[in-house]
């Protein structure tokens, strides 16, 4: 007889610097003993799934999630690539420059249409790109948790902003698992998971240039949220979900029967627009302690209940088989 089984996969929402708040919730899984069979991540939560997958370990995790966020609180985590930035300025003094020689509204017409397809960003992702390479190198991923990651196909700037925005829904989430690409893209498309249009360069992987999961989803919050492929092709039966947004627009009843467990911010925990560019010591420390709080609340009574239930599934399949071995042996099962 087939046992049942419990897997259990982990969702980190994105949110940029908010992401700190998942270095909490981490602490909390660590120090409840809680480990996940699957990750899966969007922007932040990319970058924080892909060290969680390559190391595997809670405890482990957890503490070098928290080294990592304090150290990006006092390093410049948002660092302008100045080349980029020079040809910029470049550009708008040639713009408005009376000495030009193509005319003004020729100027117009193409700075608009290159703005809306343009696919690059003023800030260089070298930060994100020494954390991946010193805590979640190439060869621990092969190795590590089964990890998924959300990522958006890139229209360009403009449309790609307006789905920032909310006002365009044109976007489709792809979920890909990082362990079925190339060498060469697995950390590619980890930081592609983490760029914001105007700010992030977009990147290409498998022939596809691709940004920030959270630019499109017409399955409610999907990109953002990216519990499906959990679902789908790793069959997790249970989920744990950090929001990092008290007002996700997830919606838990469209999973059927799985069970998920969402933890969300206190309310006031983010109090402002500007919190995913806050990578300042005071907010960093902040949001790891609330976070710790928020999932210890949450998830210490949720997996006093599910480790009773897994005990009760592990006596009722002793059961099962013990019954079936002696009708194997032909002994006679009274029915009442």
């Amino acid at each position: 007889m087939e046992m049942k089984k419990i897997k259990l996969g982990i969702v980190l929402s994105g949110g940029g610097a908010k992401g700190a708040y998942e270095a909490g919730f981490l602490k909390a899984l660590s120090e409840l003993n809680i480990q996940p069979d699957a990750i899966a991540g969007t922007s932040i939560g990319a970058l924080n799934g892909s060290v969680y997958a390559a190391q595997k370990d809670t405890h482990n995790v957890a503490q070098m999630l928290e080294d990592i966020w304090h150290d990006m609180a006092s390093s410049k985590a948002l660092e302008i690539d100045k080349k980029k930035a020079f040809l910029n300025i470049v550009e708008v003094i040639t713009f408005f420059s009376p000495l030009a020689p193509v005319s003004k509204g020729v100027k117009i017409a193409s700075t608009i249409l290159n703005g809306a397809k343009s696919q690059e960003g003023i800030l260089t992702t070298d930060p994100a790109t020494n954390i991946l390479d010193e805590y979640a190198p190439v060869d621990k991923l092969l190795k590590g948790l089964p990890f998924y990651v959300g990522v958006t196909e890139t229209a360009g700037n403009m449309t790609d902003t307006l789905r920032f925005l909310g006002l365009s829904r044109s976007g489709i989430t792809d979920y890909i698992k990082v362990q079925s690409l190339n060498t060469e893209d697995m950390h590619k498309v980890i930081l592609a998971s983490a760029a914001l249009p105007l700010l992030f360069d977009a990147i290409e992987v498998n022939g596809k240039s691709y940004r920030d999961g959270c630019l499109s989803s017409s399955d409610n919050a999907g990109g953002n949220t990216p519990l499906k492929p959990l679902i789908e092709h790793e069959q997790c039966t249970h989920i744990i979900i950090c929001h990092l947004d008290n007002g996700s627009y997830f919606n838990r009843h469209e999973w059927g029967d799985i069970n998920i467990i969402e933890i969300r911010p206190t309310f006031g925990t983010f109090s402002s627009d500007l919190d995913p560019l806050r990578f300042s010591v005071d907010k960093i420390d902040l949001w790891i302690e609330q976070g710790y709080k928020d999932a210890i609340k949450i998830l210490k009574d949720s997996f006093a209940a599910l480790n009773g239930k897994y005990k009760r599934i592990l006596s009722e399949n002793a059961s099962d088989k013990a019954i079936d071995n002696l009708r194997d042996k032909k002994f006679s099962i009274p029915d009442d």
